[in-house]
């Protein structure tokens, strides 16, 4: 009120200038959110390839081509993509061979007659591969404590089964953030039904690892208590034939032991 009097009887420009007047600072245009500046967005999961190796054939081209080369810097709990070695490193015909013989069994695996002894046979052979490896050693897991061979069949087709009715018929298994287009994208090519079957018990083998969680094994095992058993027994070998065919995941990963 005392600064309307002081304008209404014109005192002048020091009375003029006791009228405070609101002030609004330009604060700028602020951090970038996570999307645009590139960075990981929290709850999505990261991805780089290894310098110098091939594309898994598990893979989606496009994203393998928007993923950036792996580095020193590289946070660890990216996912790391890419086998076999080309480029100056040298071929790996091994390694090639390795990825074809698993394929091979994981598009026989689904089959309940002999299905199961294909895919047993990859792991044995993968298992035999990776202890002479040093990238791969440490993801080597022991035969089952019970001593009986795992149900990788029964496991991969009653989750393959739940997982598409909680999915409401969703192909993609796993998504991760593709740093190209800024959004989550689908890890896997969808159109090669071998690797969704690998890993359609994704969250609950790979990261979860909890029963009793919105996204646990029970769950997509169908409240399943054979499945579920299932998933302890075969859980390290899948990460394994994942991080064969050139999807290795972090390690220690949760849930695998």
């Amino acid at each position: 009120m005392g600064c309307l009097v002081a304008l209404s009887v014109a005192v002048g420009a020091a009375g003029a200038a006791g009228c405070a007047s609101t002030e609004y600072v330009n604060e700028g245009p602020g951090q970038p959110t996570p999307r645009a500046s590139g960075t990981l967005p929290p709850g999505s999961v990261g991805v780089c390839k290894q310098p110098e190796t091939k594309r898994p054939p598990i893979v989606s081209e496009e994203l393998w081509a928007h993923a950036k080369p792996c580095t020193p810097r590289t946070p660890a709990s990216y996912i790391r993509l890419g086998y076999a070695k080309d480029g100056a490193a040298g071929a790996d015909p091994e390694a090639e061979q390795l990825a074809e013989r698993v394929l091979a069994a994981l598009a026989e695996g689904p089959k309940p007659d002999g299905g199961n002894n294909q895919v047993t046979g990859a792991i044995r052979a993968v298992r035999a591969y990776a202890a002479r490896k040093d990238e791969l050693r440490a993801r080597v897991v022991r035969e089952s404590a019970t001593g009986q061979t795992c149900d990788v069949t029964y496991l991969l087709n009653t989750m393959s089964a739940a997982r598409s009715k909680l999915s409401g018929g969703e192909a993609c298994t796993a998504e991760v953030f593709d740093p190209e287009t800024r959004a989550d994208a689908c890890l896997f090519d969808t159109k090669r039904p071998e690797g969704l079957w690998l890993s359609s018990g994704w969250s609950c083998m790979t990261f979860t690892g909890a029963l009793g969680n919105e996204a646990s094994c029970h769950q997509i095992c169908g409240y399943d208590d054979y499945c579920a058993r299932q998933v302890y027994c075969a859980a390290g070998d899948v990460n394994l034939l994942l991080c064969t065919l050139g999807v290795c995941l972090p390690e220690p990963s949760a849930g695998i032991k």
